[in-house]
């Protein structure tokens, strides 16, 4: 079966993007997979769209790119409005001849279409208009019927209309024209608001003026049909005026807004002696400055903003428009500007949830998202942007990370690019594996990435999140088609509270407040008023009572899917609220409750009656108006849990800190300069031997070869059986929440531990980074052109590899596909002929691999001391790990491997690692490799050097496999999941970073010699000849390097070097491992964990090298076997480093007794 691992974090994180500013004038829409664009003309009238691009964010010169705007012309005007099919109707005025406008009418194109050149059919043309300073338009299109939109132009703002002169009808033929001889039947003083709308009788504009008495009325004229002119009774009071068309008459309803709302059918505005029906908007609402309405079929929603620019919205049913509900979103001061259309959305991919959106400015200026879906009712915040390739904005929300392990045999094939079916609480707007998307209770299949791993994350105004479920598994492998190899998940719902909750277990008292504490010491709240304390620990007790019961429940059994999403939020009573269930209980006004949080008289939890009965509610009272808000769901739980700390005076960086993860940059820093004090002592210290040493590689080979054959035999007579017990951490199936896990198991599992993962992979480094390296340079010295002859000398010798390997690849990868680890019986398929055979391959290797051993030195020190410019993780560098320092590409390498470094030693030992930088030297470095350093300093380093391994594997294991996929190898098979630039710029980076972690990976495993024993025995042979073998790597790494730049290689070139020389070595690399591993037990005669654990190393490390090398060969060997192949390295990844994690955690835990049998 296959097993969900899963984990989640509430943390600032980073995204590569541009903050959109909130423009001269912006307009929203429905894109085709229902998520929301944004039309915007800009400060210097450059007419732009941002809308999701499979999944991208992206920022288009809208007028430009679909030609109806000439290069470089600016807009004068636009307007959009989108019919109830989600095509779209875009008006665009420009400077015409003279004191003149040209009018364009975009009609009728899809979504889809906005990124491309409108078709010349698709525009309606029109010049020689008068400048034209805006557009009204309106829509006439019904779910039945597909029509041009209603449009106005205007010649003066909207706020200096007074004269009818300055208002026109657009009429459509073959091109656009104005409507002549069109005038208001009265002469007002001034203008106040103009709509569009229709009806039977014809086509017309509802015009709010007032007289010049001062009287307010409202007049509706006909374009088109009747020459009637008609004034119902206008409200005495009123300001603002919108219009929708009723979908059961297909006539325009009219919106008159005052005190309060005033809604007039065709039969009230086609009549004087109309006066509409009252709307009541409650006493929330006074003096309305601006009125708008959006619909869904029968769903209606009014919105209003204030005098004193507070936003409130009414939701209600065309068929019976009195019997709505009132909601207030933003209070005062905040809802200046908001978006002309607030979308509302019938449904996610056939889900019957209404999702509301607005686009409303922020306090920096720029536009932000508002967004409620019906289920949840919560209004959530989300920054709206455009992706960027230099600017990084923080991402203050939660993380989560899920990962398919297989815990079955034959099942491991199975994960690479697998499907997760995903269902969520409520809509939630995302980054999954770097794809924008939404989540929602309506199921939906997620790819994972080529590990099994989703990444979700997003970003909240509070600490609010919903829960999410994985119901559903389906296989990656290739030719797997929808519903095949698809499997059910028994899975614990991942609900993100859980470690929020658990931090506010202790909280009882005021006192118990007043002295929690941020990671760095200091007081979370400071200067909050003894009687807030006491109501926030009532309050806090009581909520993380509830969230228990929550938590409880939920964990009580695997929940599966339901297309109630009450399945994932599971609660004693009915877990949501319908509008209207309780009186002044309207969860969808919390956002506004929040942001009032200054002016509350009192709050607290409380019992209050239902239908349902009794049930605790949070209560806020306002001025002498009361708020309840029921706790039925986690997520309102913990809204009010962030509302009780914003009261208290904690921001939500605050907030974050104390409940999220942290990252002390610091520590990390630490940890990279000792990462690098390492790189930089081992490639001096082994400049320093080579050039006292004098090596005869074919003597070394020849030793090589015999010490192998003489131990193999014993080799493949040895039970591993105990080994095969201590391998079931690598894929045990507990929850990765749950209380009983092991530290590693907490750890390799989790969402800090593998941050670096990700935004090595989708933080814009494989389509953006650009190392700062001289690619035109030719060879420089006699070494590297030898290196360069002896390259096409070796040619035959390599696809002679290909072949072999290719032959072997099969009966090799079914000791790894088949779930059980097997060493005695792969061991057996190690015949000493074939032994021989690899060791004659590196003997016609070795001249090459040994003359770029020395240059690789120098290479290796070069390069990493190259600047690199990478999106994400470069700007961290310099804005908050190092600001001043540049970032070189061994810092960069380092600082990958630091986070996790650090991550690991804080868990397991409570404490940062130990300080390298200034201790580590080459004169030190000596003294530790000859075992004769100061006790201290040996085990600084060896602490490390172990901590280090297990970061070392995962995040080289994820560069392998972007190497791997960057060059389309892997393309139609369904892993075509990391985004790829340029090509040339990206292996570069690739090639060099791949031998600065080979150069890192020597120093933590350079052999440290005893200097009390100085006889040539069996364990120290095979030690050096481990390391021997670790240095070819670096020396064939060293090669790409060379011959990439020199000759331009292009990349299945490079990889099928590494493949091949990965796969020679691999046979004696387990032999000679297994060995000093059975010299270890030998001589110490007892072991710890550890040693256990280096049989799986050794067996899964050749797994890894085959999978690498058979998935190097791209088109040389068949689709099937470089997708097992490719599934065999990653599963081998994974267990290794699991294993690693075991070796640091369990390396002070004791002994146990082993013996080989």
């Amino acid at each position: 079966m296959v097993v969900i691992h899963r984990d989640s974090e509430l943390m600032t994180n980073y995204v590569a993007a541009n903050p959109i500013a909130a423009s001269e004038r912006f307009d929203v829409f429905t894109d085709a997979d229902n998520e929301p664009g944004v039309f915007a003309l800009s400060e210097d009238f450059y007419l732009y769209v941002i809308m999701l691009i499979d999944h991208k964010p992206t920022k288009i010169d809208f007028g430009h790119i679909s030609g109806v705007v000439p290069s470089g012309v600016k807009v004068q005007a636009f307007a959009v409005v989108q019919a109830p099919d989600t095509t779209l109707d875009i008006c665009i005025v420009t400077p015409g001849a003279g004191s003149t406008s040209d009018f364009a009418l975009v009609h009728n194109i899809s979504p889809r279409e906005l990124n491309r050149p409108i078709p010349p059919s698709k525009v309606i043309r029109g010049s020689d208009f008068p400048t034209v300073d805006h557009i009204f338009m309106a829509n006439k299109s019904t779910d039945s019927e597909r029509m041009l939109p209603l449009v106005m132009v205007a010649f003066e703002s909207p706020d200096r209309l007074s004269k009818t002169a300055e208002l026109k009808f657009v009429q459509f033929d073959k091109s656009a024209s104005l409507l002549p001889n069109w005038d208001l039947a009265t002469n007002p003083r001034k203008i106040l608001d103009v709509c569009l709308g229709t009806c039977k009788l014809g086509d017309g504009a509802f015009v709010l003026y007032e007289g010049l008495t001062g009287t307010k009325h409202v007049q509706f004229k006909f374009f088109t049909g009747s020459n009637m002119v008609v004034e119902p009774h206008c409200p005495s009071d009123a300001t603002c005026i919108d219009s929708y068309i009723d979908p059961a008459s297909g006539q325009s309803v009219l919106l008159v807004g005052g005190q309060n709302v005033t809604a007039y059918t065709a039969k009230d505005y086609c009549s004087s002696e109309g006066t509409g029906t009252t709307i009541d908007t409650g006493d929330l609402i006074h003096s309305l400055k601006d009125l708008h309405v959006s619909q869904s079929g029968e769903t209606l929603r009014f919105w209003y903003t204030t005098d004193a620019d507070a936003v409130h919205y009414y939701t209600t049913k065309s068929t019976s428009i009195s019997g709505g509900t009132i909601t207030p979103i933003l209070p005062e001061g905040q809802g200046e500007r908001i978006s002309s259309m607030l979308t509302v959305q019938k449904g996610l991919s056939g889900s019957p949830l209404i999702v509301s959106r607005l686009i409303s400015v922020d306090e920096n200026r720029n536009l932000v998202l508002l967004q409620q879906d019906l289920q949840s009712q919560i209004w959530q915040r989300y920054p709206f942007w455009h992706a960027s390739t230099e600017n990084v904005m923080k991402l203050r929300g939660y993380m989560l990370r899920m990962q398919a392990v297989a815990n079955k045999e034959d099942e491991s094939y199975l994960i690479p690019g697998c499907w997760l079916r995903i269902s969520s609480s409520g809509v939630v707007r995302c980054i999954a594996n770097n794809k924008h998307i939404s989540i929602s209770p309506t199921p939906q299949w997620l790819q994972t990435d080529t590990k099994g791993v989703l990444n979700i994350m997003f970003q909240n105004d509070d600490t609010t999140c919903h829960q999410f479920a994985v119901d559903r598994f389906r296989a990656g492998s290739p030719g797997s088609s929808e519903g095949s190899s698809e499997m059910a998940i028994e899975d614990l719902v991942l609900d993100p509270s859980k470690k929020m909750i658990k931090k506010l277990d202790h909280v009882k008292t005021a006192e118990d407040i007043a002295n929690l504490q941020k990671p760095d010491g200091t007081p979370l709240v400071s200067g909050a008023s003894p009687d807030d304390l006491k109501a926030a620990a009532d309050s806090i007790s009581t909520l993380v009572e509830q969230a228990h019961m929550f938590h409880s429940n939920s964990n009580s059994q695997a929940l599966p899917y339901s297309n109630d999403v009450s399945s994932l939020d599971t609660a004693p009573v009915t877990p949501y609220f319908s509008f209207g269930d309780l009186v002044d209980d309207v969860t969808g006004a919390w956002h506004w409750v929040e942001e009032k949080f200054k002016d509350v008289v009192t709050w607290g939890c409380h019992f209050i009656t239902n239908a349902s009965g009794m049930i605790k509610a949070f209560v806020v009272q306002i001025g002498d108006k009361i708020y309840n808000f029921a706790l039925k769901t986690i997520s309102i739980i913990v809204k009010v849990i962030s509302w009780v700390f914003k009261k208290l005076g904690a921001g939500l960086q605050d907030v974050i800190d104390f409940f999220g993860f942290f990252f002390n940059w610091g520590d990390i820093l630490d940890t990279a300069d000792s990462i690098s004090a390492g790189f930089n002592a081992a490639l001096e210290y082994g400049q320093q031997l080579l050039t006292q040493s004098e090596l005869n590689i074919d003597s070394w080979l020849e030793k090589l070869r015999t010490t192998i054959k003489s131990q193999l035999p014993d080799l493949q007579k040895i039970n591993y059986v105990d080994s095969e017990e201590a391998s079931k951490t690598i894929s045990s199936p507990e929850d990765a929440q749950s209380p009983s896990d092991t530290t590693q198991d907490q750890v390799k599992a989790g969402v800090a531990y593998n941050w670096t993962t990700y935004h090595l992979t989708y933080g814009g480094g494989t389509t953006n980074a650009v190392l700062h390296d001289d690619e035109t340079k030719g060879p420089e010295d006699s070494s590297e052109k030898q290196i360069l002859q002896l390259w096409d000398d070796v040619q035959k010798e390599i696809t002679a590899i290909v072949k072999m390997g290719d032959y072997l690849a099969g009966e090799l990868f079914d000791f790894f596909i088949s779930g059980k680890l097997d060493i005695q019986g792969l061991m057996g398929k190690i015949s000493a002929n074939l032994v021989d055979d690899m060791i004659e391959q590196l003997k016609i290797l070795a001249d090459i691999l040994f003359k770029a051993l020395s240059l690789g030195i120098s290479i290796a020190r070069d390069v990493g001391n190259k600047t690199i410019d990478i999106p994400i993780l470069g700007w961290l560098w310099k804005n908050v790990v190092a600001p001043g320092r540049p970032l070189s590409l061994l810092s960069l390498c380092s600082l990958l491997l630091a986070i996790p470094t650090t991550v690991l030693y804080k868990a397991k030992k409570k404490m940062a690692p130990p300080k390298l930088k200034g201790r580590l030297t080459k004169d030190s470095f000596c003294e530790f490799a000859s075992g004769t350093a100061d006790p201290a300093l040996v085990n600084d380093i060896s602490s490390i050097c172990l901590a280090t391994s297990s970061s070392l594997e995962i995040v080289y294991g994820e560069l392998e496999t972007i190497a791997l996929l960057a060059d389309g190898a892997f393309e139609g098979l369904g892993l075509e999941t990391i985004p790829v630039g340029p090509i040339s710029a990206l292996m570069n980076v690739v090639n060099s970073a791949s031998l600065t972690f080979e150069t890192i990976n020597c120093f933590l495993n350079w052999p440290v010699d005893d200097i009390r024993g100085n006889t040539a025995t069996v364990g120290k042979v095979t030690k050096y000849s481990k390391w021997g073998l670790t240095l070819t790597n670096f020396a064939a790494n060293a090669v790409a390097n060379i011959v990439g730049k020199a000759e331009k290689a292009e990349q299945p070139v490079i990889k099928r070097w590494k493949g091949s020389v990965a796969a020679v070595i691999s046979v004696p690399m387990i032999c000679v491992a297994l060995t000093q591993d059975i010299n270890d037990l030998v001589e110490r005669t007892t072991m710890t964990p550890i040693i256990e654990n280096h049989f799986i190393e050794a067996f899964l490390k050749f797994g890894k090298q085959w999978g690498f090398a058979v998935s190097s060969w791209n088109d040389e060997v068949e689709d099937e076997t470089l997708y097992v192949a490719l599934a065999v390295k990653q599963a081998c990844t994974y267990g290794s480093y699991a294993l690693k994690i075991a070796d640091f955690v369990e390396e002070d835990e004791g002994y146990v007794r082993w013996k080989p049998t």
